[in-house]
């Protein structure tokens, strides 16, 4: 063989190699290989979270309190939201996980240290979040100490009902003027509150947790829903802002935080309900949009209609949530399983590849409110959180028991 026929040869085989690792994207993986990167991410989050502050990076929001506390990263309080994805999602897949105990033990010396109560803002739904892990476990255990502290926030605040405009306002330090911390004015809330409503009613058979979890999504929805994308705003000061391809701004992990809720949520709804089917036709919508603004190498941009060219990055909290949803829609049947199989491996196969050696979920966006950049070398609790829950759900994709 001469020099040039090699070298077509060594071309074509490069071509070929290529052609199949892009083929890959799309691969199903099997079980045995989804539990093992879950079970690692897991497990090195298990071991590292008293030092979680480390791997976190800084965001814009978080800048101008890190220069008055001259703390590089703001610590975050065992109860606060950004943990509460995590018990989430760690509780999600304590359940298909070889070795329950550890993840399950792990959720209770976090609720035993804290006595059971949500955060310390009585009405905020970042500060219920943690709700969604005491009220799992409580479905295990029966030990009324896990479900009475929330019970009892919920009844205080159902008895003092908030009703004011659900306006995002008091940027910029400015004191808010509205109801929208109060009640559910930002997407995100929908992912934080609503599933522990909906699994509180469930536990008591009360149905007046139920009425006021709808009501408020309701009025959370009307707020922020586009009719024309299919997709939530974050909050209402994003009606006026748009990408600089002149599409509006859909925060990704915003977004995510919507779907991922609707996936938590809806195996608490009352199968006779009749607003059951709102929430069921909402994840159904949120799907179609996202399979429509999957980019090419499987994974969401930060800002959902941005596009590679403003966010030429990867980001891992938002595809995880995102990923989780579409998988869970498939496994319960209310979203067709040969239109999503592809979007949901092409999205499981891009986040596996942004698995460190270590087990550390890399590219998450720090805390914010909008699109930003993400790190090839930190991460955030909360996207962990929302990868266990997207593994736990392609495990059982794939055949997994």
């Amino acid at each position: 063989m001469n020099i040039m026929m090699k070298v077509k040869v060594f071309s074509m085989m490069l071509i070929l190699s290529g052609m199949s690792c892009g083929s890959y994207a799309g691969q199903e993986p099997t079980p045995q290989e989804v539990k093992a990167i879950t079970q690692k991410v897991a497990d090195w989050q298990i071991a590292t979270f008293d030092e979680r502050a480390k791997y976190r990076a800084i965001s814009s929001d978080n800048k101008a309190k890190a220069e008055k506390t001259g703390k590089p990263t703001p610590e975050q309080h065992e109860l606060e939201w950004h943990n509460g994805a995590l018990y989430a999602g760690m509780d999600h897949w304590r359940k298909v996980a070889d070795n329950p105990d550890k993840y399950t033990d792990f959720l209770k010396t976090i609720g035993e240290r804290h006595g059971w109560i949500p955060h310390k803002r009585p009405y905020h739904a970042d500060d219920h979040a943690v709700g969604q892990m005491y009220l799992s476990l409580y479905q295990d255990f029966n030990d009324p100490a896990m479900i009475g502290p929330i019970k009892e926030r919920f009844d205080w605040i159902l008895a003092n009902r908030k009703t004011g405009s659900l306006e995002w306002t008091g940027s910029g330090g400015k004191p808010k003027t509205t109801d929208c911390s109060n009640r559910w004015g930002w997407c995100d809330a929908l992912f934080m509150a609503p599933p522990v409503w909906a699994r509180l009613a469930k536990i008591t058979g009360e149905n007046k947790y139920l009425e006021f979890m709808d009501e408020e999504y309701h009025a959370s929805y009307d707020l922020l829903w586009s009719k024309k994308d299919k997709l939530f705003f974050r909050d209402t000061r994003y009606f006026t802002q748009f990408e600089k391809n002149g599409n509006n701004i859909y925060w990704a992990r915003g977004n995510g935080w919507v779907f991922g809720g609707l996936g938590l949520m809806i195996p608490d709804l009352p199968e006779d309900w009749e607003g059951r089917s709102f929430y069921i036709d909402l994840l159904k919508d949120m799907a179609e949009s996202a399979k429509n603004c999957q980019r090419e190498d499987g994974t969401w941009s930060a800002g959902l209609l941005g596009g590679v060219e403003a966010y030429p990055l990867k980001e891992t909290s938002g595809t995880s949530f995102l990923t989780f949803g579409l998988a869970w829609g498939v496994n319960n049947g209310v979203l067709d399983r040969a239109t999503y199989e592809p979007v949901i491996f092409k999205a499981w196969n891009a986040l596996i590849e942004l698995v460190n050696e270590e087990g550390m979920l890399t590219y998450v966006q720090p805390v914010g409110s909008s699109p930003e950049d993400s790190y090839p070398d930190k991460t955030e609790v909360y996207g962990l959180g929302a990868f266990l829950a997207a593994g736990t759900e392609v495990y059982k994709l794939v055949g997994g028991k």
